[in-house]
C-alpha cells in the first residue's frame, strides 16, 4: 500500500494587518473560530514563516443603526479574532496580487444600454472576420486573450 501525504485546505479567510509594531512581529484577522494551532500552521504552510509567538484577541463587531424606508433597525458586524504574530524573521508584505502576474481576465466592460440583451443575440447578424467593428456596435468582444500562466 501506497501512502502519500494529504493535503488540508481549511475555509480560513483572513487578512493581514498593516500596523507599526517592530517587523517581526505581525497582526492578522482571523475569524473568531481559529485556535492558535490552526494559525500557526496555516501561516507556516503559506508563507514560510518561523513563528516564536502568538497572542489573541477577541473583538465583537460593532453595532450600528440603519434607517430604511422610515423604519430603524439595529445591525451588527462580524465577530473577529486579532492575531499578533512574532517571528524569528521580519515579515514581509506580499506584492499585491495583479492581472498580469496571475493571468487573470478582467472584468468585462459595461454593455451600453442601446446594445441588444443576451436574450435577442442570436438575432445578431454573424460578425465577419474581417470587420471587428460589428462587434464593437453590439457591445460584443470577439476573442477574449489569456496570457498563459508563468
Amino acid at each position: 500500500m501506497v501512502q502519500t501525504s494529504s493535503l488540508f485546505f481549511p475555509s480560513i479567510s483572513f487578512r493581514i494587518i498593516r500596523s507599526s509594531l517592530p517587523p517581526h512581529q505581525q497582526v492578522f484577522r482571523f475569524p473568531p473560530k481559529a485556535n492558535k494551532v490552526d494559525i500557526a500552521s496555516l501561516l507556516t504552510g503559506l508563507y514560510g514563516l518561523r513563528i516564536t509567538d502568538i497572542r489573541t484577541m477577541n473583538y465583537n463587531g460593532r453595532s450600528h443603526y440603519e434607517t430604511k424606508a422610515g423604519a430603524t433597525r439595529r445591525t451588527k458586524a462580524a465577530a473577529y479574532k486579532k492575531v499578533i504574530v512574532t517571528t524569528k524573521d521580519d515579515f514581509e508584505f506580499p506584492p499585491p496580487v495583479s492581472a498580469s502576474r496571475n493571468g487573470a481576465i478582467g472584468v468585462p466592460p459595461r454593455i451600453s444600454k442601446n446594445a441588444p440583451s443576451i436574450k435577442f443575440r442570436h438575432l445578431l447578424p454573424e460578425p465577419d472576420a474581417a470587420d471587428p467593428s460589428l462587434d464593437a456596435k453590439a457591445g460584443l468582444s470577439s476573442t477574449v486573450q489569456q496570457k498563459p500562466l508563468e
